[in-house]
């Protein structure tokens, strides 16, 4: 069914593929997110990557059965962006999935927690903040050998959700809040398809230490939930 997608141009590079269930001039609606997400990929990771090809659709049902993804996908990236265009949050699931366009495009692609906690950081989501799952992760993390290598749309979908919470939050303790502690995180991301080496990734990896993982958790749920 692909194959019959409409064809749509974006700019001088990417093309947009619209499912044809979805109206003419469906992809005009896209623009917009995928403009914001050019200019936040810029402004947060400073780069600006080729356009990529996006394939936009009705409903997650094609997309899904289009990959090897868990059922509740809505958005990926395979060298290429795949977004359901009617889902409520499409514009945090392009600018997601951009991040990983940008990341990916500039040889960054592993370890896995650091492209999917640097996509959430970048498309500033928030959902993982939710206080039974930071207790969850900060008391029986994910050993780091599995936050390294899984691709995490691939797993069970509870299972899922468990490692970009943890992704998340490796993320925000290795930066936390200071702008260049993200742009040194980028730059110990390994080009080789393989877990990152060295001096940066010795520091990465301390993040899971217990009295540290557990210490920076305890400072995201003050922050997250004063009340707690």
């Amino acid at each position: 069914m692909i194959s019959h997608f409409r064809d749509e141009s974006w700019g001088d590079a990417g093309r947009l593929y619209i499912d044809p269930r979805l109206p003419d001039g469906a992809h005009v609606h896209l623009l917009p997110h995928l403009d914001q997400a050019e200019g936040e990929v810029l402004a947060q990771l400073g780069l600006k990557p080729r356009r990529p090809d996006v394939f936009a659709y009705v409903d997650a049902e094609l997309l899904v059965a289009a990959a090897c993804t868990n059922p509740n996908v809505v958005a990926y990236y395979d060298g290429a962006l795949h977004v359901v265009m009617t889902h409520a949050d499409v514009g945090t699931s392009v600018l997601h999935e951009y991040a990983h366009h940008a990341l990916m495009s500039h040889g960054m692609l592993w370890p896995a927690w650091a492209q999917e906690g640097i996509a959430m950081h970048v498309a500033r989501e928030a959902w993982w903040l939710e206080a039974a799952r930071l207790e969850r992760v900060r008391d029986d993390p994910m050993p780091l050998e599995v936050m390294e290598q899984s691709i995490p749309y691939t797993l069970p979908p509870d299972q899922a959700v468990l490692f970009y919470v943890q992704a998340a939050g490796m993320v925000d303790c290795f930066v936390h809040g200071e702008a260049p502690r993200l742009r040194k995180l980028m730059d110990a991301m390994d080009t080789a398809g393989e877990a990152a080496q060295g001096e940066h990734y010795d520091e990465m990896a301390r993040v899971l230490d217990p009295s540290t993982w557990q210490g920076c958790i305890d400072r995201l749920m003050r922050y997250a939930h004063p009340e707690r």
